[in-house]
């Protein structure tokens, strides 16, 4: 008779073949996140781009959210970012115009930052620049966003002065030429300390249909003051339909059919094995009885 682990060892490393030929790379390309310890296909800190993502502002402020991408630009990363000191880091995505030698931060009291990783900080109370995260469709699909917040305006206590400025700010999720969803997050309680919990919290959710290389924005309005205004984002981005998505389930239908073929010329062996030894044992018993006669 056939071994029984040996069937199932031949049937193991036929699946671990057919798997180690899948293409990994559409695996990987369903799922973008941002804003998570641990993000799958997320950016990279100073470099724009990385996996479909870039750090923007646009100087379109004060619209209730509505957004045109084409007034986005691309922040630069600066090791010294505007008022770095009062971080606990000393890097960051801002705009060119924060960026540049001799720029004094603390005559707007600006304290713009994005962290490259779901912080967008448009907290400049003269001038207020929107934050702008974006990401970029790598080839034509639908795609579900899911965006959970923690957004507003924070009054808090430094050392001694008291920071109410902010008057809210308004989340919008939209595409190169619609908005999709938007939310406006108010001010938080006046807690005597910078405390993120405590302003509103919610989510931005929907499906969108991309042709390859238009964006998804997910940009934080400061309203006409920013003082006091942040947004902390937690993004992910799943591609539901597309090349890559129809290429995987083609290769797991294939693996699928190899497998079960394998399985039957196993069972027909199997059944073929068990017949010869039956038919063996019937001749065996054949011979002893003529013997014995």
């Amino acid at each position: 008779m056939i071994n029984v682990k040996r069937v199932v060892g031949f049937v193991l490393i036929i699946l671990i073949s057919t798997s180690s030929v899948m293409p990994v790379q559409a695996f990987g390309q369903k799922k973008w996140m941002i804003g998570y310890e641990e993000n799958t296909n997320g950016p990279e800190k100073k470099v724009q781009g990385t996996n479909g993502w870039y750090f923007m502002y646009s100087e379109q402020v004060n619209t209730d959210g509505e957004f045109d991408a084409s007034t986005a630009k691309e922040c630069v990363w600066a090791d010294k970012g505007s008022c770095w000191m009062w971080y606990d880091y000393d890097a960051m995505w801002v705009p060119d115009i924060y960026a540049v030698d001799g720029y004094d931060c603390l005559a707007p009291s600006c304290w713009w930052r994005m962290d490259g990783n779901g912080i967008m900080d448009p907290n400049t109370i003269e001038g207020a620049v929107r934050s702008v995260i974006a990401w970029e469709a790598p080839e034509d699909g639908t795609y579900s966003v899911n965006v959970a917040y923690t957004a507003g305006s924070m009054p808090f206590n430094l050392y001694g002065k008291e920071y109410e400025e902010g008057d809210g700010l308004t989340l919008c999720l939209s595409t190169d030429t619609d908005m999709i969803e938007k939310a406006f997050c108010g001010v938080g309680p006046d807690t005597g300390r910078k405390v993120i919990e405590e302003i509103p919290t919610g989510s931005l959710n929907n499906t969108v249909t991309l042709r390859k290389g238009e964006r998804i924005y997910i940009s934080a309005d400061p309203g006409e003051n920013g003082g006091s205004d942040i947004a902390s984002i937690k993004a992910e981005i799943v591609q539901e339909e597309g090349e890559s998505v129809r290429s995987f389930l083609m290769t797991i239908l294939l693996a699928g059919i190899v497998v079960i073929v394998v399985l039957l010329i196993l069972l027909v062996l199997f059944i073929l094995r068990r017949k010869t030894t039956e038919w063996e044992y019937e001749e065996e018993e054949e011979e002893e009885e003529n013997e014995e006669e």
